[in-house]
């Protein structure tokens, strides 16, 4: 049988702009290759006001001998199915490709190994012209002609990688061409890096990583922990090895909201304007070899619920597993194999109730007395509820007390009044916004003044004991809300 060799046209470059790259994803693609190649410092630089548009990344990796850099060119470079080591990054070897064409017309590599420079570069627009795989090589001069200034004083001295992007069509056409617009893009890459590959700048203690600095126009990108591994406050589960496979399940349940601290927050990246609180970022981390594919999402075996928001499960998966979690070209998505899912699901939803009594108690001590809280709940029919306050809590309860029968009437109403006009949806609205409720400063100093009062009305109508007081008070609303409670009552009653 006859065959005919069916070369592609090199217009095929064209075609696989459109792949579906965006600047975020393109960029952690070359920084896969940078980390695969050990290095341990990664370079982003764009240009200022009055240079020609350009995104470099530099990296001080192994670097590459001129053999290597041409099929690091190559469409395929890499076979899939060869063995790779534990932290390559890498797939289908068309990623600095791709990544790169998706964003300008043109990419320049330029490698140094053994204190040799290795150049190339692939330009569309010749391409088109020339109708052949016209791979251009640039010799030393023409390499520190052709790099923008800041990019040709980065260049490694000894070893290391550069790539280089210019003409930067798709990006302008989807970003802006101002710097302004740029300098938002690279704010919004920052915030991306940080999170997808903060197992390599900050490794967890068992990671057996190689620690890596990521600078953007000189400025760390900054530190990132959607787990808050280091927060006592968090709630682990065990971690759990899905049988058949390599991939290990890790659950976490983060503290309630009011118990986030402004370094909590900034760590777990939440930011209303960006579109991430703890509703949008709940869900399952997936790593393949301790960098970030995906996240934010159940896959559908659990909803996205208020409930639900403070549940993260993180899964490690190792790169031999590629071919069973359909992961694509951009490293951006991963479908799970129906035994990992089925493992998923079941780990997911015995999370779900340790999210629910966070929520429900919000850090408050737990007491199961109906007199303890200021509120009660009222459970109406078809899921109404609402909220009245409670007159036999102690404290409302005593101050009652001291109330003439017209006045205990007036309060009753006024309390009534209050309880029926709680601002639900706007407590709502601001606690999906991941809002905190603002305690004041002076509560302890507001407690002591009541407990003085009662103490006081306590030697003329009840005549409990300092030790009954105490006892009375400490775990009821709202001195319960204050871990210096009984000290305060003690004082008061011995005082």
């Amino acid at each position: 049988m006859p065959e005919i060799l069916c070369e592609p046209d090199p217009t095929l470059m064209e075609s696989m702009r459109s792949v579906g790259y965006d600047l975020n994803t393109a960029v952690a693609d070359v920084i896969d290759n940078s980390i695969a190649a050990d290095a341990r410092n990664i370079d982003i630089y764009y240009h200022d006001y009055g240079e020609e548009p350009f995104i470099a990344i530099v990296d001080d990796g192994r670097g590459m001998d001129r053999g290597t850099a041409i099929r690091a060119m190559q469409l395929a470079g890499n076979n899939t199915s060869t063995d790779r080591s534990a932290q390559d990054l890498g797939r289908f070897g068309l990623g600095l490709k791709t990544a790169s064409l998706s964003q300008g017309r043109s990419l320049t590599l330029v490698s140094r190994q053994e204190g040799s420079y290795a150049a190339f570069r692939w330009d569309l627009d010749r391409l088109a012209q020339s109708k052949s795989w016209s791979l251009e090589e640039l010799s030393e001069p023409e390499i520190i002609r052709s790099l923008p200034n800041k990019v040709r004083d980065a260049l490694p001295t000894r070893h290391g990688t550069c790539v280089l992007w210019r003409n930067l069509d798709r990006l302008n056409s989807i970003l802006g061409k101002t710097v302004a617009d740029l300098d938002k893009a690279m704010s919004d890459l920052a915030d991306y890096l940080a999170l997808v590959f903060h197992r390599y700048l900050y490794p967890y203690h068992d990671d057996p990583v190689n620690q890596i600095h990521i600078r953007i126009n000189n400025d760390d990108v900054p530190r990132r922990d959607p787990f808050l591994v280091n927060n006592p406050a968090v709630q682990k589960a065990p971690p759990q090895l899905i049988e058949g496979t390599d991939a290990v399940l890790y659950g976490y349940t983060l503290p309630y909201q009011n118990r986030l601290t402004d370094e909590d927050r900034s760590l777990l990246g939440l930011s209303e304007e960006r579109g991430k609180t703890l509703f949008d970022t709940q869900g399952f981390y997936i790593y393949r070899a301790y960098r970030l594919i995906t996240w934010g999402s159940w896959y559908r075996m659990m909803a996205r619920s208020d409930i639900n928001k403070l549940c993260r499960v993180r899964i490690d998966i190792p790169n031999t597993l590629d071919s069973q979690w359909a992961l694509d070209i951009k490293k951006s998505t991963a479908t799970p194999p129906k035994i990992v899912r089925d493992a998923m699901r079941r780990f997911a939803k015995s999370l779900a109730k340790p999210s629910r009594k966070v929520q429900q108690f919000r850090g408050r001590k737990i007491n199961k007395d109906p007199r303890a809280q200021m509120w009660s709940l009222i459970q109406e029919r078809n899921h109404e509820f609402r909220y009245e306050v409670n007159q036999a809590n102690p404290y409302i309860e005593s101050f009652v007390r001291t109330l003439t029968p017209e006045q205990r009437r007036n309060f009753e109403t006024m309390m009534a009044s209050l309880a029926s006009t709680l601002p639900y949806e706007d407590m709502q609205t601001r606690f999906a916004m991941d809002e905190r409720v603002g305690v004041t400063d002076a509560l302890d100093d507001q407690l002591r003044t009541s407990a003085q009062e009662f103490w006081m009305l306590n030697m003329m109508v009840t005549h409990l004991t300092p030790e009954e007081f105490v006892q009375r008070y400490k775990d009821s609303e709202p001195f319960s809300l204050s871990k210096n409670a009984e000290r305060i009552l003690e004082e008061v009653c011995h005082g």
